[in-house]
């Protein structure tokens, strides 16, 4: 059930309010929660109506400022989560079934709410031919829902539904059109749109997972960390730094280039995850540089090697038109400052099974003195693609996603052959790319989740279509 109560008022066109309170009730809750208050409140100041903006009137058209804030609600998926409902078991003993509880009864579990704020500027200027909108918002979702969190399996479940912590989903945006040429015979227009947006986790119930299962020890595993105040995508592993190009390479150094020598005199050689794998490297085995200069990769080597979100996104296009009657466009996306875990190369250059590589591995190194960036091969064995910044690439692009020109045939010529309307028009989709990625396409999905990453697998570019069109109407 649910009651909304909305109030609106304006004065003198230049002072706008809104405001609203939602009440809401859901069976899907236990009787202690059932029940939410949801506020909203909205305010815009149209500053170009004020009467000391009207020497300024016939340049600024429109000048406003906004500010709002507002709550909504969220329930859980499953209904009567707060009931501790039991059924029979399958089979029976002595012609009697046994009955159990199927899951833990949810009596606190909370409303997710989730909380946005707002400021934005609105400017138009020179008669309507500049608009602009600037806007920074902050979204926070608290008691934020998580299913199936793992407990222990001791007490008879696997997994508990929980209300987990704190996110905040902030960023600004910021828009313009442009029209610098509006005549009989021409007219230009230019848009242009850039925005900013990360996830932040700012409190977690300690029942969550701080980490993936993977372990870093096994090759092609990236770790992923939730850290308080820092965003979601960002991904850990190690630092590659080339190839063991002969024995005396695979000899541990300190911190000030010397070579690590034990009790006895004897040489130390760079070691792996020891004592736990204890795999000692050999000539032409992958480089891993030795944060702690401790002679052992293992986890105090792991470091920060990038995030999956985007840190600029947006697009511009520009239309011009002429005569009224041809029109021409042309529209570009951008994405900057992410990265990518290539994929595919880790599975084209990792030489450890019969799958088909790439031809980077034809400079491999085979023989000791061989200097290359390409480990040896080894056959399921050894740790030469290890989660390392040799697969980390910056994913920023510029694409020239569509252009298109359409041309209206003259309505005096059409009327002699009987048509009302005929236009031609042909356009193009997915043109160009420019990116430093050396994958098929850097436009990964990027799909959030707590312990998600931006992995290319090489899944098939957006295909270049070419679309020819004829219309008519008689």
């Amino acid at each position: 059930m649910g009651l909304l109560l909305n109030a609106q008022y304006k004065f003198l066109d230049r002072y706008i309010f809104n405001a609203g309170i939602r009440g809401d009730g859901n069976s899907k809750f236990g009787p202690n929660n059932r029940y939410g208050l949801f506020p909203s409140a909205s305010v815009r100041w149209r500053v170009s109506g004020e009467p000391f903006m009207q020497r300024a009137a016939k340049y600024i058209d429109d000048l406003s400022f906004r500010a709002s804030y507002g709550v909504v609600g969220n329930a859980p998926r499953n209904d009567y989560s707060y009931l501790n409902m039991y059924q029979n078991y399958g089979f029976s003993y002595l012609g009697s079934s046994g009955v159990y509880p199927t899951n833990i009864e949810l009596s606190d579990l909370r409303w997710e709410k989730v909380a946005q704020s707002n400021v934005g500027l609105t400017i138009v200027l020179l008669k309507n031919r500049l608009n602009m909108d600037l806007d920074v918002y902050r979204k926070r979702t608290t008691d934020l829902f998580y299913p199936g969190i793992a407990i222990p399996t001791y007490n008879g479940y696997s997994g508990v539904d929980m209300n987990v912590g704190t996110m905040d989903n902030q960023g600004w945006e910021f828009s313009l059109n442009y029209t610098p040429v509006r005549s009989q015979k021409l007219r230009v227009d230019f848009s242009f749109n850039i925005s900013h947006n990360e996830n932040i986790i700012r409190e977690i119930d300690p029942l969550y997972p701080r980490e993936n299962n993977g372990k870093i020890t096994n090759n092609n595993v990236f770790k992923v960390y939730i850290q308080e105040n820092n965003p979601f995508g960002s991904f850990y592993g190690f630092k590659y730094k080339g190839v063991y190009k002969d024995l005396n390479s695979t000899v541990a150094l300190d911190e000030n280039g010397s070579q690590i020598v034990g009790p006895n005199g004897q040489k130390v050689y760079m070691r792996f995850a020891y004592p736990s794998v204890d795999y000692v490297f050999q000539p032409g085995d992958a480089m891993y540089e030795d944060i702690n200069h401790d002679g052992n990769i293992d986890y105090k080597d792991i470091v920060y090697l990038g995030n999956g979100n985007p840190n600029l996104t947006g697009g511009f296009g520009t239309a011009v038109t002429i005569n009224g009657n041809i029109r021409f466009g042309a529209n570009f996306s951008y994405r900057t400052g992410y990265q990518i875990i290539n994929g595919t190369k880790i599975n084209t250059t990792s030489m450890y099974g019969f799958n088909n590589q790439s031809t980077a591995v034809l400079r491999r190194w085979k023989t000791e003195g061989d200097i290359t960036d390409i480990p040896r091969a080894t056959y399921a064995t050894g740790y030469n693609f290890l989660g390392s910044d040799r697969y980390v690439e910056d994913g920023s692009y510029l694409r020239l996603r569509s252009i298109t020109l359409k041309y209206d045939f003259n309505k005096n010529m059409l009327k002699r052959l009987g048509i009302k309307a005929l236009s031609a028009n042909v356009m193009v989709e997915n043109v160009l790319t420019f990116t430093k990625y050396t994958g098929q396409d850097p436009e990964v999905p990027v799909k959030l989740t707590a312990f998600s990453t931006v992995i290319d697998n090489s899944t098939t570019p957006p295909i270049k279509t070419i679309t020819l069109g004829l219309t008519a109407n008689f």
